[in-house]
């Protein structure tokens, strides 16, 4: 199940075991869907076809282009929903000025730069620790201020490596 929310307006969804079947707020919704390659799909949904581009995949805040227009949905996984019923959920809400490694390793790659308005949950840092690659996302909304290590660099855990305005 997800919860799916769409220029303010919230589908819950959940796809039906073995068919071509998902559930939306409730109705059942007849789905075939084509995989055209480069993030691009066709989908007919009840009849209609709907063309469909990912511009930029981030599990939480993808952007799409749906027939064309561009939208910024916002989606929550069955643990997130699970997490806001039992109140987990609650994150200070605070301006945060630094970004600290959590854990030692070697900078991979950066996803942002100087300049660049980030928002809750995006992805900002490649880092990997014991071979394995973490991404290191935005505890909230901000303004990246500056980077204090560059790609390839070793770093220590709470070596700070963005600073935000």
């Amino acid at each position: 199940m997800q919860e799916v929310i769409i220029q303010g307006r919230t589908y819950i969804t959940k796809p039906e075991v073995g068919g071509k079947l998902v559930e939306v707020n409730g109705k059942l919704k007849e789905i075939d869907c084509v995989d055209l390659g480069q993030g691009r799909f066709n989908m007919i949904m009840d009849g209609a076809s709907i063309s469909i581009e990912v511009v930029d995949w981030n599990e939480n805040n993808p952007l799409i282009k749906v027939n064309g227009e561009v939208y910024a949905p916002v989606v929550k996984s069955e643990t997130d929903l699970l997490l806001e019923r039992l109140g987990m959920n609650i994150k200070a809400k605070k301006e945060i000025k630094v970004l600290k490694a959590p854990m030692p390793g070697l900078v991979l790659d950066f996803r942002v730069k100087p300049g660049d308005e980030v928002v809750e949950g995006q992805a900002l840092v490649v880092l990997e620790a014991m071979k394995m690659e973490n991404i290191l996302k935005s505890p909230s909304n901000a303004t990246v201020k500056s980077l204090h290590v560059a790609k390839g660099d070793a770093i220590d855990k709470n070596v700070i490596l963005i600073t935000f305005e």
